[in-house]
């Protein structure tokens, strides 16, 4: 996006940045005045470009995010923006637990009170969902370091490992990891209510409009790329796109390019931003 940026403007001197996990969890407690932080993370991850300004980028900017106020929270370079789009977080446990209490209870219940919460209430199915699409996410990444051997895409890890950096756990089941956070037990399912009094998935809530063309597709474009296999990728990416009449992918599972890049900004494929090799979205 930002090259696409420079190009468009003869930009000749920016430093771009992108964080690998959000540092804190929040939610806001009064709409443009007040917030709550429920916690930093122990780690913080981050790819720059040119590489060599994250020193002061980190002097100047990034350490004020989270370790001088919190204490915690240090951040660590990436060799490349891939690790960070290629490690599983948001992009995957969200999508997984929407479909998981799809898939559970259809995607609606009769009160408010029955609303299970997205991470309290977690159960295995939507961990399940995470380790199918962890399993996809583990194939993009094996065939990139083939294709690169020369790299060592440091920080670019599974669901597990990434917790383990993030917050220095010891946690080796999905399910508990989300499940017993103190961080997360607050963040309710997002739910509308229908005109019969039911609550039933919120479909334009950002778990769907960001982490499915911005997320999961992305992905979807690099296994193409990379000639892998994504069965469960395009599983939810199917379900997700019929609950909302789009049509990122084709009846066979092949990104519907004249859908993705109809207009701007209607997803977040490298081709949308002109970006057509693999290659060249290293750094």
């Amino acid at each position: 996006m930002v090259h696409a940026i420079e190009k468009e403007h003869k930009l000749e001197n920016t430093v771009a940045f992108a964080i690998g996990s959000i540092p804190w969890i929040c939610r806001t407690k009064k709409y443009g005045k007040t917030v709550t932080n429920y916690g930093g993370k122990e780690v913080n991850t981050v790819a720059v470009t040119p590489a060599d300004r994250f020193d002061k980028l980190n002097q100047i900017f990034l350490q004020d995010i989270s370790v001088r106020p919190l204490g915690v929270g240090a951040f660590r370079q990436t060799c490349s923006f891939l690790c960070l789009t290629m490690s599983v977080d948001n992009q995957v446990i969200h999508p997984a637990r929407c479909y998981g209490l799809w898939k559970r209870y259809g995607g609606k219940w009769a009160s408010q009170q029955q609303v299970p919460y997205f991470y309290r209430d977690f159960d295995e199915q939507s961990a399940e969902n995470i380790r199918k699409l962890d399993g996809d996410y583990t194939a993009i990444r094996q065939a990139i370091r083939k294709r690169f051997p020369d790299r060592t895409f440091k920080y670019m890890l599974n669901y597990v490992d990434l917790e383990r950096l993030n917050h220095k756990s010891n946690h080796v089941d999905i399910l508990a990891s989300l499940r017993d956070s103190q961080q997360l037990a607050s963040i309710k399912t997002p739910t509308i209510e229908t005109e019969q009094n039911e609550f039933v998935l919120n479909t334009k809530h950002r778990f769907f409009t960001d982490d499915i063309p911005y997320g999961l597709l992305i992905a979807k474009w690099l296994a193409e790329q990379l000639e892998v296999t994504v069965p469960f990728v395009d599983e939810v990416i199917m379900w997700a796109q019929t609950l909302r009449g789009e049509r990122f992918l084709n009846d066979d599972g092949t990104i519907n390019r004249s859908y993705c890049l109809k207009d701007k900004c209607v997803c977040g494929i490298p081709e949308s931003y002109g970006i057509d090799r693999f290659e060249d979205i290293l750094d």
